[in-house]
């Protein structure tokens, strides 16, 4: 008796257990890993009075965080970033505060020898977003190199 209640309870934690992890893609099941959070990741650049932070966190396919421009003789702007990895480019909605107003834009860096390298290319009509995020020109005029996240 005792072991038939112990299997009752324990079937559900078993079923749960053994859900499998697959999506289809092009018509072919993928096994797809479980994503946890990852640990966080910060960028810097600072030199000659310009200053750009990065702190990333992905979750699955979900990458959020915060960016902050100080780009020597203009105005400082700061804000929540949210937006995915593709391969090895980051594209993502910056959502800032400059001179009190907030304002929205898309920034894409490319990771590349543990630098991440800011993306540049043409934007729509309202520059909130890049026409053709595939188009894109990476320069390393203010690489964005790894560094330890602030505790």
């Amino acid at each position: 008796m005792k072991k038939s209640i112990f299997l009752l309870l324990a079937l559900p934690l078993l079923l749960v257990g053994c859900k499998k992890n697959e999506v289809v893609v092009f018509g072919e099941p993928v096994t797809v890993k479980p994503t946890t959070v990852s640990p966080e990741a910060c960028y810097v650049y600072d030199k000659d009075g310009t200053a750009i932070s990065l702190q990333i966190k992905t979750t699955g396919e979900e990458v959020t965080g915060t960016m902050e421009y100080a780009i020597a003789e203009k105005d400082k702007n700061t804000g929540a970033i949210k937006g995915k990895w593709t391969k090895d480019i980051l594209l993502l909605d910056y959502t800032f505060q400059s001179e009190g107003t907030e304002s929205t834009r898309q920034v894409a860096f490319q990771l590349k020898d543990n630098q991440l390298i800011e993306g540049y290319g043409e934007m729509n009509e309202d520059g909130t977003k890049f026409k053709d995020a595939s188009q894109l020109t990476f320069t390393s005029t203010m690489p964005l190199s790894k560094t330890d996240c602030p505790k």
